[in-house]
């Protein structure tokens, strides 16, 4: 069944619950929502375009554009197995599907016919192409993509169930993998980002699909043939199908621009791709596409997710697209390909002996998501008039001038990087970022958001991930991830203050103050002085970031909570600074960045860090000096250096039960950490929590009642009428509170 059908059969079905053949977890949310989900699923019903599979053979060879090393040398092999991604739905001709626009893109760049083979039938679900389908591989292949997951986030298929499958299927097609071949499971299709969807069925489906996503990125980091391929936001309308979900053409060259750049440079890690190849004149993948986007984005998901739903006439749908464009990229550094040392911008000339100066290039997008756009401003010009650019080109050279007075650094990577930074990106994108070679800037959306360039410590946060690319590279997940974000914050502030001339005492240590709109009830996006208190607001919620080790927050969101947790560290920088005194980009900040260039290893956790900075303070300052003494008490503070087992970021999410028994005022309660929990149960938890339907009932007040409160960390925090709950849902709750059962105080 088509892909929009299997929407609309799934909600029109929701209140039949004996019917439907999905994922029990499917049936308490619909239960709950299935007045709206079956007015809903009759309206897409009606409203289905079916689109059919391309026609054409399913198998064949694509040469380089001159014909170039055909008979020199053999064709790199590749097979793409799962859905209707794979055979191309969406496009008129096979040529233009995802599979042949990436064959194309290989066979440009390794100057070599690609053959090219698709197995599977839209419509499948892993499990079908695990049973129907990898059967029918044979022989041996350089590249394999396996595509599904769509049809899983559908049919609500648990994330446990779904994972065991697609590791099945992965080492299934393991034994068909060549030598230094690869494996890219690409990512489940980012269904929350549909705008026209109607909710609750958006946040449903969408919902899970971001679940099953997180899986197969899980599963890729544990395998070192596989690769997670993200798909792309398909956010422009001449990107879409006919039938709204498919990608068109345009969509699918886009997607094959993410997919075919990850392939290559995984291919090349092995010796046996590394080798020189004749090179054709006809053009080459581009470096941006061969480097492949590695975004740092200022705003946090979290952020952007809330106010997406605060119904707002502008913001919400920016925050929309915005969520579209940065949630492909928004995975683990070490899944991304790094830049060729030759796709860096080039340095500089230096003359020896002349003072360095720094190298800054500003470019427009107008409003287009094409990277770099049109240079408008470079070192020397006369301001253009325009205050983004102008503002970029001063917050560069802020940032350079710190760290080149503060700690001798010559610009990100201490040899005279090039400052690149492009202006205007998108329309109302609300978001800037770091992607690995320049600055990028939105103009906001003029409602929430009054624009990026204006706060220098915005700027100087971003390349202060270049500074950290270049230096431990850390990596960007979990406590190493929420380093990598703390260190950035410590960075930009430390542009500001510089360029301010401030004491630590004079300093707001606000990062972002600016960006917000006046309508916002908050000061910036983090506060490193009291993390978490930094807005609160009906539109973007509340801030959410700990300020010590008690208060850690465990979740898959956000990276394993990269933007959350890095209150923590910020809040053990601003004790430290404080305690020292006078200027922060003196004493505070070269033991910082000592400690980030000493060897610090990409994996290094908080405590990991703040041994790093004692050891950096005793070197520099000595043991017994008082530079040295407030850096451990900084950390001491904020339970760094107090608990000998230190939450870890990987761990899964604890859950919290409890039930009030009515007029009688009886309670029951348990703590279960969900990896103690039973695999179905899990599923189940997991994918109502994600569906939003607590939430709903939530809103529901029954006098008298009994009441069940459920809280997994920041994912969910509601209190519930018992007699609203569907059966199942009951009986999980039940489960659970048998299982972790202790005493609560009446």
């Amino acid at each position: 069944m088509e892909f929009a059908a299997r929407i609309g059969a799934i909600a029109a079905d929701a209140s039949k619950t004996t019917e439907r053949l999905v994922h029990r977890l499917a049936k308490p949310a619909a239960i709950a929502l299935a007045p709206v989900l079956l007015r809903q699923g009759k309206q897409l019903q009606r409203d289905l375009v079916w689109l059919p599979e391309p026609k054409g053979q399913r198998h064949g060879t694509v040469l380089p554009a001159s014909g170039a090393g055909e008979s020199e040398r053999p064709p790199l092999r590749l097979l793409a197995i799962g859905d209707s991604t794979a055979t191309g739905v969406g496009a008129e001709r096979l040529e233009d599907g995802l599979v042949l626009q990436s064959a194309a893109r290989l066979a440009r760049h390794f100057s070599r016919p690609v053959q090219w083979r698709i197995v599977g039938l839209e419509g499948s679900t892993a499990a079908q192409v695990l049973e129907r389908h990898l059967p029918e591989v044979d022989g041996e292949w350089d590249a394999i993509l396996l595509l599904v997951g769509a049809n899983d986030a559908l049919q609500l298929v648990g994330r446990g169930a779904f994972g065991t499958t697609i590791r099945r299927l992965v080492a299934g097609l393991g034994e068909h993998l060549s030598p230094g071949g690869v494996i890219g499971i690409t990512g489940t299709p980012q269904i929350d980002t549909f705008v026209w969807l109607p909710q609750p069925i958006r946040s449903l489906i969408g919902g899970h699909a971001r679940t099953l996503d997180d899986e197969q990125q899980q599963i890729a980091a544990a395998d070192a043939r596989v690769l997670h391929l993200p798909t792309p936001a398909i956010v422009e309308p001449r990107q879409h199908a006919a039938d709204g979900f498919h990608p068109s053409a345009a969509g699918y060259d886009l997607w094959s621009s993410v997919v075919a750049p990850r392939v290559a440079a995984a291919l090349e890690r092995s010796a046996r791709w590394r080798e020189p190849a004749p090179r054709a004149s006809a053009p080459q993948v581009s470096a941006q596409e061969e480097a492949g986007p590695v975004r740092h984005g200022i705003v946090p998901p979290y952020l952007l997710e809330h106010l997406a739903g605060a119904h707002l006439s502008t913001a919400s749908i920016v925050a929309e697209r915005t969520l579209g464009l940065d949630r492909d990229i928004r995975i683990e550094r070490e899944a991304h390909p790094r830049p060729h040392p030759g796709l860096l911008p080039d340095a500089p000339a230096r003359v020896p002996g002349e003072r360095p100066t720094p190298h800054r290039v500003i470019s427009d997008a107008a409003g287009s998501t094409t990277l770099p756009g049109t240079a408008v401003r470079s070192e020397g010009d006369e301001a253009t008039g325009d205050a983004a650019a102008d503002e970029a080109y001063e917050g560069l050279g802020a940032s350079w001038a710190m760290l080149m007075e503060a700690f001798g650094r010559d610009s990100l990577d201490g040899e005279g990087m090039a400052l690149l930074a492009t202006v205007h990106y998108g329309r109302q994108y609300a978001n800037a970022f770091w992607d690995g070679t320049r600055m990028v800037f939105g103009d906001g959306d003029g409602e929430i958001f009054a624009g990026f360039t204006r706060a220098i410590d915005v700027i100087g946060h971003e390349l202060g991930h270049g500074v950290i690319s270049s230096t431990a590279d850390l990596v960007y997940r979990d406590q190493p991830g929420a380093l990598n974000e703390s260190i950035a914050d410590v960075l930009g502030s430390l542009v500001k203050q510089h360029a301010l001339g401030q004491s630590v005492d004079e300093a707001d240590w606000l990062i972002g103050s600016g960006v917000f709109t006046d309508r916002v009830q908050g000061v910036a996006l983090r506060s490193m002085a009291a993390p978490g208190t930094a807005y609160d607001d009906p539109a973007l919620g509340k801030d959410p970031q700990p300020a010590h080790m008690r208060d850690f927050v465990v979740t898959r969101d956000d990276l394993g909570g990269v933007h959350i947790n890095s209150g923590i560290p910020n809040k053990a920088f601003h004790l430290a600074a404080t305690a020292i005194g006078g200027r922060a980009w003196e004493a505070p900040g070269l033991i910082w960045m000592d400690a980030l260039t000493s060897g610090l290893s990409s994996t290094a956790d908080f405590a990991t860090f703040a041994a790093a900075t004692i050891d950096a303070s005793v070197a520099r300052f000595g043991d017994d000096a008082a530079e040295t003494g407030a850096v451990r008490t900084a950390w001491a503070a904020v339970g760094v250096t107090e608990s000998e087992t230190t939450p870890d970021a990987v761990v899964d999410d604890e859950v919290r039960l409890a039930r009030t028994g009515g007029m009688l005022g009886r309670t029951r309660a348990a703590v279960l950490e969900l990896q103690v929990i039973p695999g179905g149960d899990r599923d189940q938890l997991d994918t109502l929590v994600a569906s939003g339907v607590l939430e709903e009932l939530e809103e529901q007040t029954l006098p008298d009642a009994p009441l069940w409160r459920v809280t997994v960390e920041t994912k969910c925090d509601v209190t519930v009428a018992e007699p609203l709950l569907p059966e199942e849902v009951l009986a999980l709750f039940r489960r659970l509170l048998e299982l972790g059962d202790e005493p609560a105080a009446s």
